[in-house]
């Protein structure tokens, strides 16, 4: 049985700008347990790679640790749909945070 689809419905911010995710962090629950240098970015990925099955974030998206060993991290003030905020304990991802 197919998924329904359900359209996003977007957010306005503080400023009056539309906020629309595409994207859910159920998407990227593959990340969880991986370290950080072992996950490739979509420009610095190979066919062999993704053949492999090596964790390869989609085009435009990069990990921002918020949360490192317990210790919080400065996150920039300004919204970035590509931004993953991640919380990792001696660079393994422990949990994700948020998108933006």
């Amino acid at each position: 049985m197919s998924k329904i689809y359900t359209p996003f419905k977007p957010v306005v911010d503080a400023y009056g700008r539309v906020i629309v995710n595409t994207k859910d962090i159920q998407a990227f629950e593959y990340l969880l347990g991986k370290n950080l240098k072992d996950i490739i970015s979509f420009d610095n990925s190979t066919e062999e790679q993704r053949e492999q099955g090596l964790p390869i974030l989609p085009r435009h998206f990069f990990i921002f640790v918020g949360i490192k060993d317990g210790e919080t991290q400065y996150k920039p003030y300004e919204y970035n749909t590509y931004r993953l905020v991640v919380s990792t304990y001696k660079d393994i991802i422990i949990n994700i945070e948020s998108i933006g």
